[in-house]
């Protein structure tokens, strides 16, 4: 580069860009948009963000500094630039500093992002040094937060600090033309990380290609652990039904969907229907678990997701997965590599153990995965992508607040994740699922310990849930630092509140199946008024005894008694499937009031009606009954069932005795369960529009927020939303931050800050 004239023209800047800038390729962008406009200086990693010093005539500069905002790479999200001019310097060149540590308020990582087109290309040529490597990768595509120990994003700071680059993989990181140029998980089959296929025994296979190996055991009809970008995953042939069964077996997961991974979109739509968005999801950088409409076809096991109209489906995203289906094969069951109700696995030696009793074989790696996650779930909901589960491809994730304040929120005890709070922003973490065993606590545990380091933050505030059994709020217990109580529904309210930057009072609708109230009783059909800050109670669906705990969430036909007993009628004549012994248990039970609660709870009433139906009397995962109660809906039936408003100590309830009676009269008269499903559905979105009409009128208020993991259900979700927007009602649900328990962290820390900022 020729020397930079010396005169009044030129001038000297310090740009600071905040954002996603590292680990996309942001700096070598910054590099060749400085030689083609005749600019000196450096460009670095500071801390979480860039910092470019530049030299060059006025001109240049400005062009400069329009190219790289405007063209900056396609993973990269830039969130804030300052620009601060300096004294005039000489520089002679251009280059990449070594990245320096420093603090700063926001910091944003990249997600692990699917493999691009150009390294897919490289791995099926045949004279590409990168042939059939299953760890190549670029600045466009790979690993990211799940090898990053620390901020900035360098080499050092990630998993592949074990490895050392060979001369050539050198080359291309310090060649600015290179799409590898300063890519920091560069590697080939000479200098990175390696596969290996051992047996349950753990004894190594020998074979010069253990993935064709891999492949050749799944086709003859073998279970296979695979470590993959966020852990295992326990994949099978998803044609083979025997497999399938003996993995569900193994697994402990007799009824929950598994998820599949197709070889392609074309294959994809052999098996399911897909439309535009949902292709677009299906195809895009991130390859999440689409949720999609089954066609039945019996292509693949029937096993797959039994009594589901609907099947989780996601394409390659690692060139492992790319390599695997270039060998003659089309879909694979790829469900998370735990034991059902554990963590997945992503430690060889644990997985190993954990595992060897459900897995023939175990394909691993030698690359550490410091973040751990499960594959992310989404659903496209009125052509918009809705996520229900937000992990590996969608996280870390960012938001602006309102507060400063330096806080932690804790989640709930289900679907658990953790959110914390920094200079503006807040960090909501991956999916960790269920607090209910050890192995899942300690997974909770490692990741606040993981996002106070990476984010340098140290909270002064833990908001809790009112629930004084979580775990979570046992966990903040041994904490000295201050703590904030917030009822679960109000956390599911400010989530969606957030989520839509709504500054009014709003009307919450929060269904779900346990929250815990202030007035000590379950609660889950909330009516509330209000926002962040503060809401009030304003209906509910009418209290019931419920007996035996926990045991009446994982069976029914446990709530079926109870509502069914509480009407004064006997449980015995309409569950005549479950033994009358243990009916007579729980009625002898309720009457002395030994282990029972009181509960709003519509996932309970969901759970009733199902059982009621005989569709599900005990449930093996989490929502069964109401799923498959919405799986059989008859949706051309526009019939409801009579029910009652009631007003008791100014607040209204919907009393559910008039729904059982006529659920009860349509199974005496033989009715199709799929129409009663469809009316009672029905009755839930009548009988929630007419006490919104009511609310409206009474508080004025127009906006309305859904949220809670009832609104799951696409039948209740999309109904009530289109009738209520027909009726002029604004209309808001959660789509970015999960409608379920894994969007309440959220939500607690908006109404933490709001609380703190108050005193």
């Amino acid at each position: 580069m020729s020397k930079a004239l010396f005169d009044d023209e030129n001038l000297r800047y310090l740009i600071n860009i905040s954002g996603i800038v590292q680990g996309v390729g942001f700096r070598p962008n910054v590099y060749k948009e400085a030689i083609n406009y005749n600019i000196f200086g450096w460009v670095k990693n500071s801390g979480a963000s860039v910092e470019i010093d530049c030299t060059g005539r006025r001109e240049d500069l400005k062009k400069f500094i329009l190219s790289i905002i405007k063209s900056s790479p396609p993973l990269s999200k830039i969130e804030t630039v300052r620009i601060k001019k300096l004294d005039y310097i000489y520089y002679k060149y251009f280059k990449i500093k070594e990245s320096i540590y420093s603090s700063g308020n926001l910091k944003l990582i990249s997600p692990d992002i699917a493999t691009c087109p150009k390294c897919l290309t490289e791995i099926m040529d045949k004279n590409s040094k990168r042939y059939r490597y299953p760890f190549t990768n670029c600045t466009e595509c790979g690993p990211r937060y799940s090898i990053i120990n620390r901020l900035p994003y360098d080499r050092n700071r990630t998993s592949m600090k074990e490895f050392i680059m060979c001369v050539k993989c050198n080359e291309e990181y310090n060649n600015p033309l290179s799409r590898r140029f300063h890519t920091e998980p560069n590697c080939c089959m000479e200098c990175g990380p390696s596969m290996y296929l051992i047996d349950r025994q753990g004894n190594k296979i020998s074979t010069v290609d253990p993935i064709k190996e891999t492949v050749k055991l799944l086709r003859e009809g073998y279970i296979v652990a695979i470590k993959g970008l966020g852990g295992f995953h326990l994949a099978c042939d998803a044609k083979n039904e025997e497999t399938v069964s003996k993995l569900r077996n193994k697994k402990n997961r007799p009824h929950k969907p598994l998820a599949v991974m197709a070889k392609d979109i074309s294959y994809v739509k052999k098996i399911c229907r897909v439309n535009n968005k949902e292709e677009e999801i299906l195809t895009g950088n991130k390859r999440p678990i689409v949720l999609l409409n089954k066609i039945e076809k019996g292509l693949l096991s029937k096993n797959i997701s039994p009594n589901n109209k609907k099947m989780g489906v996601m394409l390659p995203y690692t060139p492992l997965h790319y390599l695997m289906f270039d060998e003659d094969i089309e879909a694979l069951v790829m469900t998370s590599g735990n034991i059902s109700g554990n963590p997945i696995q992503y430690v060889n030696d644990e997985a190993f153990k954990s595992l060897n009793k459900i897995a023939d074989y175990f394909l691993m790696h030698n690359r550490e995965i410091i973040v751990p996650m499960d594959d992310s779930v989404v659903k496209v909901i009125n052509e918009e992508e809705c996520v229900i589960r937000r992990a590996r491809g969608y996280i870390p994730y960012a938001l602006k607040i309102g507060s400063l304040e330096k806080i932690l929120s804790l989640g709930g005890e289900e679907k658990n994740t953790i959110c914390i709070s920094g200079g503006g922003y807040c960090y909501l973490s991956q999916y960790i699922g269920d607090l209910d065993n050890l192995e899942s606590y300690n997974n909770f545990k490692r990741a606040i310990n993981h996002n106070k380091q990476i984010l340098e933050i140290e909270p002064d505030i833990i908001v809790i849930d009112m629930h004084p059994q979580y775990k979570s709020v046992k966990y903040a217990e041994e904490s000295e630092l201050k703590k904030t109580k917030v009822q679960h529904h109000h956390s599911h309210m400010a989530s969606c509140i957030g989520e839509n930057s709504i500054n009014e009072e709003c009307l919450g609708v929060i269904f779900d199946g346990t929250g815990f109230g202030t007035d000590d009783a379950i609660w889950g059909s909330e009516f509330l008024v209000g926002n962040i800050s503060e809401v009030k109670r304003a209906a509910h669906l009418k209290y019931v005894t419920i007996q035996g705990g926990d045991k009446s969430i994982k069976e029914p036909w446990r709530t079926a008694a109870s509502f069914i007993y509480s009407l004064g009628l006997d449980p015995n004549k309409y569950l005549s499937n479950i033994e009358k012994e243990k009916i007579d248990t729980v009625r002898k039970l309720l009457n002395s009031e030994y282990n029972t609660y009181v509960s709003s709870s519509l996932g309970r009433f969901f759970d009733c009606i199902s059982a009621l139906l005989g569709i599900c009397y005990e449930i093996s995962y989490d929502g069964q009954a109401a799923i498959e109660l919405e799986n059989i809906i008859n949706k051309k039936t526009e019939e409801y069932y009579f029910y009652e408003i009631i007003k008791q100590n100014g607040i209204y309830q919907i009393d559910y005795k008039h729904i059982i009676e006529g659920v009860i009269e349509d199974i005496k008269i033989k009715k199709e369960v799929s129409e009663i499903s469809a009316k009672f559905h029905n009755t839930i979105i009548n009988f929630t529009i007419q006490m919104l009409c009511i609310l409206r009128i009474k508080y004025n208020i127009n906006n309305v927020v859904l949220s809670g993991g009832v609104f799951e259900n696409n039948y209740l979700l999309t109904n009530l939303n289109e009738k209520l927007q027909k009726l002029w009602f604004k209309v808001y649900f959660n789509k970015q931050i999960p409608i379920n328990d894994s969007g309440i962290s959220y939500g607690q820390l908006l109404i933490g800050g709001k609380l703190s900022n108050k005193e």
